[in-house]
């Protein structure tokens, strides 16, 4: 077989779509297709993220040689996984993961700001946080703590001070591109000289804006515009652990 064979076999197994895919790895549509029709084949790093994606061994999704199945790894505090962006995948007994990322506390923010204008940075100097998750993810994600009340409105939507996120960061190349702010609502937005969480509420393509909203409907926190020259990170919020129980 050759990988577009191996990979219909997959998609088919396992009944998903193209779709799914690029929603659950951000590998592109168009990108699943043309690795279907044979047009192109993918690099090493789609190829690991494939793999883990369908828990095959990437050896045998790459060249058809070896074993179709990877072998297990035992259970423990051993990492599962560290991903290129150097994120620890620890296995759990229910078949989820404990996910290892670098945590930037209200404390910290001043130094997150200085680290943060490094591409390369990665965290290391930072503590870390935990959260649970159905799959592995790539790319590069940090635990936030939240400060202040400006995303509280008193619903289940909020996040309140102290709360901790778990966001992923959007690469740059892609902000020129729609932003999937009906999927993710919520997003850390790194300034030269603060950090903001807030709702993005509408995008300028043409002028590179966007407008950034806050949950608390207090006249101080009103809708406001941001360049995204300005802005030196984007991270969407995907999960959170609320300080408040």
């Amino acid at each position: 077989m050759e990988f577009k064979d191996r990979l219909k076999y997959l998609l088919e197994k396992d009944g998903v779509t193209a779709y799914r895919i690029w929603k659950d790895t951000a590998i592109t549509k168009g990108t699943i297709a043309n690795y279907i029709e044979g047009k192109t084949n993918p690099n090493k790093s789609n190829i690991a993220i494939l793999a883990n994606y369908f828990k095959v061994n990437e050896e045998w999704l790459a060249s058809g040689t070896g074993k179709m199945n990877r072998p297990e790894k035992m259970r423990g505090e051993e990492p599962y996984l560290t991903t290129k962006s150097g994120l620890h995948y620890y296995e759990m007994s229910n078949g989820k993961f404990r996910m290892r990322v670098p945590f930037i506390p209200v404390k910290a923010y001043a130094k997150y700001l200085d680290e943060s204008r490094d591409v390369e940075y990665v965290g290391d100097e930072f503590e870390e946080f935990d959260f649970i998750v159905d799959k592995i993810g790539h790319g590069r994600y940090f635990a936030f703590e939240i400060k202040g009340d400006s995303m509280d409105n008193d619903s289940k939507r909020s996040l309140t001070d102290g709360d901790i996120v778990l966001a992923r960061e959007l690469a740059k190349e892609h902000w020129r591109n729609k932003l999937h702010t009906e999927d993710y609502p919520n997003w850390i937005i790194v300034l030269n000289n603060t950090i903001l969480c807030k709702q993005i509420i509408a995008q300028d393509m043409d002028n590179g804006t966007i407008t950034c909203h806050s949950l608390n409907p207090s006249p101080e926190y009103a809708d406001f515009e941001l360049k995204l020259d300005d802005v030196c990170q984007l991270c969407n919020i995907v999960q959170r652990v609320s300080s408040n129980f």
